[in-house]
């Protein structure tokens, strides 16, 4: 396969990581009031059994673990694509706009530091 195909191949699969990142934190803003109501601590060992205690008796839990779903759908689709990028290429972006990153804020940083010298 070609450099340069292989390259845009890399684009997208850091574009399909970053919007996983964006999706699970606006996920994570969602579910924030939901577990406020439902005075749960997300950081808790226990948290998905309590949530899905609740969830018999309240449709604040029952939205909740929706929301908790659908985080753990993003979380296991990022995992999924971190081990295709390994065995395809070997490496997984530490960030992802290193795989997203169009050259053009190397260009804009050349500008500011030509700028500056004169």
């Amino acid at each position: 396969m070609p450099k340069r195909k292989r390259d845009f191949d890399k684009r997208r699969l850091g574009y399909a990581l970053g919007c996983l990142d964006n999706a699970m934190s606006r996920i994570l803003e969602l579910k924030a009031p939901f577990d406020e109501v439902l005075h749960l601590d997300p950081m808790a060992d226990d948290y998905e059994e309590k949530l899905l205690e609740l969830t018999d008796g309240y449709e604040h839990a029952r939205l909740d673990y929706a929301l908790y779903l659908a985080l753990m759908t993003c979380h296991q689709a990022e995992e999924l694509l971190s081990k295709f990028a390994l065995s395809a290429w070997g490496i997984v972006p530490d960030n992802v706009r290193k795989w997203t990153n169009t050259g053009q804020d190397w260009k804009e940083a050349q500008m500011k530091e030509e700028a500056t010298d004169e």
